[in-house]
């Protein structure tokens, strides 16, 4: 095995470094039930290292012909398949007519993959790839190099791998040989039964009887400590299941325990907590049961993900997940995960409501596609979008962008930020007419002309918004109205006055009283696109109140008529309108109202899981509402099931309550954007055509979900675009789902869809890893 020394060296390689490769081959996905299945009719296989020491990487790559289009499918199915080269593979050469090479799932259950390669690939190069991949799985298991272990050792370790994978080839049931498993991650050193690996825990673990390896790689700081340190408390529920933690090094979740258990227990009046535990009670595991988590759960491979939050900074550190031995225990967890949630934010019993409404709530998990036309889900898979990397050209950076324009805009956005010292930006109203964009920075607003390049310019400053008794103030909410000449405006401590400015001289020439009692927390157009008319009536809404208002009447604008007060406390956040004047409010106490016309009951009303709506947003027909929470949004279907152009605005739903959909990141995907999660709120595109994206921000990040494909079921369909700092607001440009106007607290630009990219191509760039435990 000289020629090892040769390939990889005494030192490590530089990281992400193709070791070998075999050019070309075929990959085949293979199960007990359906056998080999093509995945890649042309793939090439290489061994590549990482950036984490002495763990290295299989790759299968795609391999496309000249005139063959690349395939637009989910954006997380990838056209780089990587494996982590562990033990726990069982990988092996089958020699043959062709010859292959076969590995297991991580999960094992006798699924795997099987790469043919190609007859024309010489002997020596399929040799030299086994031989490597076995010697990557040594240094990994050992935590050292190679170099330090003789041919025997080397040739030992290899003899093993060869003979589990024998043992327990892939496309047959796996045989239950031992009680503890065979691989690296969960395996034990012979005569010590406590778990040895580069991922076994390294804190509290004298406390805990735990000798782990003095070679580990992975963070000292998991969460891991000593039962007798574990809250006690009534165990609800008990669920036997294997751990895994996922590592952005290699992109993957990586099994850690597969014979764990998975515990819920109440330790105090609407407090609860998560253990897992391995079978000599060790700990891998304990927090509390909160949104915070970002609980993921997925049917298709019985699994449920979630960060581990830390207790001290209430940031996320890493990801974990388990996968369920059986359905019933997945069912029944998932029901008790969305009660515990449901408790812990309202401090109320959940079944204590109503069977149709704990019904309705429980499905917020579920995963499956949600109801579409036909027509719709035609279009999902006709969607023909490219997500392009970052860096791809766009119309910011296409050759023949005039670098006087470049300067101009500098030069303004530099005299903008002189004239508004020591003031950030906070609001951001998108014009529909005019192709302007009004920010909001203290007291005054900045002007910013939108180009047919799909860029952003700087145009003008208006200085000291003032009150009509001439004192100055700092908007705290703004809306565009009567064809984008007059901008709506609320005054911080004035809860009952709005004040209007005239764009065209820009002051404020009106106050408009509300009302001598009611306050207006938010106010919306009188339909989705009336700033496009020359309408004067809004709506507003109130703690517990919601009303018309209309500047043309004399002293107080409140329509009397057109109006209603709620007895009890309805904590009333935010409100949308659709385009023919219906009306959907959501509370701090996650509950959703949609209203057919003002003064009267709502027609339909949605729970809350106790999460505060903070934002929401209608298609122009009122058929889809997206509302945001701080860490998910909640996508609507609002269309009554057997009744079809019969939303819930104008009929009661009654126990025919719509599909809701938790729009999330992935658990694994927050925390390597670096922070909790705190969405903006989110917003569809807007324009004459059908909407086709979502688009909200998350701290540094802006995010756009393609609304097509969301609707038939791909929930994770989004891209992203990071920036240096926290995004404050962002909207569409009017007309426009590909372009994205983004307020920085100290900068304004546009951003084209095609300079946002996927979460799989920003893991793979280790700049993009912000903050990371690994």
């Amino acid at each position: 095995m000289n020629f090892l020394r040769n390939l990889i060296g005494s030192d490590q390689p530089k990281s992400h470094e193709d070791l070998v490769e075999i050019p070309s081959g075929t990959l085949y996905r293979v199960t007990p039930a359906n056998g080999k299945q093509l995945v890649f009719r042309d793939a090439a296989a290489t061994i590549r290292s990482t950036t984490t020491p002495f763990q290295y990487q299989l790759v299968i790559t795609r391999i496309y012909a000249e005139d063959e289009p690349e395939k637009d499918e989910d954006v997380f199915d990838d056209d780089e398949h990587v494996y982590l080269l562990d033990k726990a593979l069982r990988l092996r050469r089958l020699e043959g007519t062709p010859t292959s090479i076969e590995w297991t799932d991580a999960a094992g259950q006798g699924k795997g993959w099987e790469f043919e390669i190609d007859p024309e690939v010489d002997v020596d190069t399929q040799t030299k790839f086994e031989d490597l991949a076995y010697t990557c799985m040594y240094e990994r298991q050992e935590g050292k190099s190679h170099a330090t272990a003789s041919d025997r050792e080397l040739a030992a370790f290899a003899e093993q791998v060869k003979a589990a994978a024998h043992a327990n080839p892939i496309g047959q049931k796996v045989k239950n040989t031992s009680r503890t498993p065979a691989n690296a991650l969960a395996g034990s050193v012979q005569g010590t039964p406590t778990p040895r690996s580069p991922l076994s825990p390294i804190t509290s673990n004298q406390a805990s009887g735990v000798r782990p390896s003095t070679q580990s790689h992975l963070p000292g700081h998991l969460a891991s400590r000593p039962l007798a340190a574990v809250p006690v408390g009534e165990t609800i529920h008990v669920a036997n299941v294997m751990l895994h933690l996922y590592d952005p090094s290699v992109g993957q979740f990586l099994p850690v325990d597969q014979r764990a258990t998975a515990e819920i227990t109440e330790i105090a009046e609407w407090q609860f907590q998560l253990v897992v535990k391995s079978t000599t009670d060790y700990v891998w595991v304990c927090q509390p049961i909160e949104a915070e988590m970002q609980p993921t759960f997925n049917a298709a491979h019985k699994s449920f993900c979630w960060n581990y939050i830390q207790e001290s900074t209430r940031t996320p550190l890493y990801t974990w997940s388990v996968i369920f031995q059986n359905v019933d225990d997945e069912n029944e967890f998932k029901g008790l995960v969305t009660e515990c949630l449901y408790e812990q934010s309202n401090r109320e019993v959940f079944r204590k409501m109503k069977q149709q409404e704990q019904d309705y709530l429980m499905r917020l998990y579920d995963d499956d596609p949600m109801d579409v036309d036909v027509r719709e889900d035609i279009a999902a898979e006709n969607d023909q979008e490219q997500w392009e990397e970052e860096d791809a050209e766009s119309p910011q950076d296409a050759p023949g962008a005039s670098d006087a324009d470049d300067s101009d805009d500098e030069t303004g956005q530099q005299a903008y930020n002189a004239a508004t010292t020591g003031s950030k930006n906070s609001q951001l109203a998108v014009g529909y007419k005019h192709e302007r964009s009004f920010v909001v920075r203290g007291d005054k607003i900045g002007v910013f002309k939108h180009t047919e390049d799909d860029r952003i310019k700087f145009a003008t400053t208006i200085n000291n918004v003032r009150a009509m008794d001439g004192v100055t103030f700092s908007p705290r909410k703004v809306m565009l109205h009567q064809e984008d000449s007059a901008l709506l405006m609320m005054k911080p401590g004035d809860e009952n006055k709005l004040y209007k400015m005239d764009l065209e001289v820009g002051k404020i020439v009106e106050e408009w009283k509300v009302d001598d009692h009611r306050q207006i927390e938010e106010m919306v157009p009188d339909q989705k696109y009336a700033q496009l008319t020359k309408n004067e009536t809004l709506v507003g809404i109130g703690h517990n109140s919601i009303f018309r208002l209309d500047p043309r009447l004399a002293g107080n604008k409140l329509v009397e008529s057109q109006s209603k007060t709620y007895a009890t406390k309805a904590d009333f956040s935010c409100a949308a309108t659709t385009g023919k004047g219906e009306l959907v409010v959501g509370s701090t106490k996650g509950e959703i109202r949609m209203y057919n016309k003002l003064g009267i009951n709502a027609k339909t009303l949605l729970p809350g899981s106790g999460d505060a709506i903070i934002g929401i947003d209608t298609t122009e027909n009122g058929k889809w509402i997206v509302a945001t929470c701080k860490t998910h949004l909640l996508l609507i279907n609002t269309e009554i099931k057997g009744q079809p152009g019969t939303l819930g605005f104008q009929k009661s739903m009654g126990q025919e309550k719509p599909q809701m959909k938790r729009l999330q990141l992935k658990p694994e995907h927050v925390v390597w954007l670096g922070g909790s999660v705190s969405f903006t709120p989110a917003r569809f595109s807007t324009g004459d055509s059908e909407e086709q994206a979502i688009i909200t921000s998350c701290g540094k990040n802006v995010i756009r979900w393609n609304f097509r494909r969301v609707k038939s079921g791909h929930y994770y369909d989004y891209t992203i675009k990071q920036y240096e700092d926290t995004v404050v607001a962002d909207n569409f440009k009017y007309g426009e789902d590909r372009a994205i106007i983004v307020a920085l607290p100290s900068e304004v630009e546009m951003v084209t869809k095609n300079r946002l990219s996927t979460p799989v191509k920003l893991l793979k760039s280790r700049s993009s890893i912000v903050n990371s435990p690994f």
